[in-house]
């Protein structure tokens, strides 16, 4: 998987850019490309910040050590303190789903590019993940949330995800196998502190046609200037590649 993200990579990102939630897990780019890591959370308080029911990142196979330190700390969804225009490209490997309001997100890792610059974006196939018990993400869902704010389905996506993670962390032999009202429970009280912790989640997961049709219809909805310039499957993933383009005028 690595070696066809380096490649995809050689061919298309050069000069100076942005890499969002990089994590341990950093896209290998040309010796020429300069990349300004952004992340949600200081190192130091990573660990602190993805406590769940006791676990630490550490209890989930994570070294800390590994980790990229950001360059800039910030909300990927928002690049608040990056420019208009001011990127060359922006790289965001399975961080889409991350965001609450994915459009959004995305309109802001355009914004921040300039024109012929390229996003370098890549998302989990869900069939091949743990999301793969979950229903993909219609399209109507992720438009509300941009429109309305993603207020609404906070809650849900969380319930949603602590059944996940008690079923998973009960596999792995993490947590004590549970059933009925006790499972019920724990798994409400894991959506809670979730929830309150502004825990990182996948809040959204696509199949590989459903992320292909998100990408097609924000296009012409939202009037979005950009050109798809490559998908591909990438064993569990899909990359694309977009290139903003300069904006019909009416």
């Amino acid at each position: 998987m690595t070696e066809v993200r380096k490649t995809v990579a050689d061919n298309f990102i050069a000069g100076h850019g942005l890499e969002i939630g990089a994590f341990a897990s950093p896209l290998p780019v040309p010796d020429a490309a300069r990349v300004t890591y952004v992340d949600k959370y200081n190192l130091e308080d990573l660990d602190a910040n993805h406590k769940v029911a006791g676990l630490s990142l550490g209890d989930f196979g994570v070294d800390l050590s590994t980790v990229i330190r950001p360059d800039i700390v910030d909300d990927g969804e928002c690049l608040a303190k990056v420019g208009d225009y001011s990127q060359d490209f922006v790289i965001a490997n399975h961080v889409l789903e991350h965001f609450e309001d994915p459009i959004k997100g995305f309109r802001n890792m355009l914004r921040v590019l300039k024109h012929g610059g390229i996003l370098y974006l890549s998302l989990p196939e869900m069939r091949h993940s743990f999301d793969s018990v979950r229903q993909p993400t219609p399209f109507e869902h992720l438009q509300r949330d941009y429109e309305e704010g993603p207020a609404w389905s906070r809650d849900s996506a969380y319930a949603e995800f602590a059944k996940i993670f008690a079923a998973n962390g009960m596999d792995k032999g993490l947590f004590p196998r549970q059933s009925g009202a006790a499972l019920k429970q724990f798994e409400n009280e894991v959506a809670q502190e979730l929830n309150a912790a502004d825990y990182s989640i996948h809040f959204h997961a696509w199949t590989m046609e459903g992320m292909v049709d998100m990408f097609s219809r924000i296009k012409p909805l939202y009037r979005l200037a950009y050109e798809t310039r490559l998908i591909l499957k990438n064993k569990e993933e899909v990359i694309f590649i977009f290139e903003k383009a300069v904006p019909h005028i009416a």
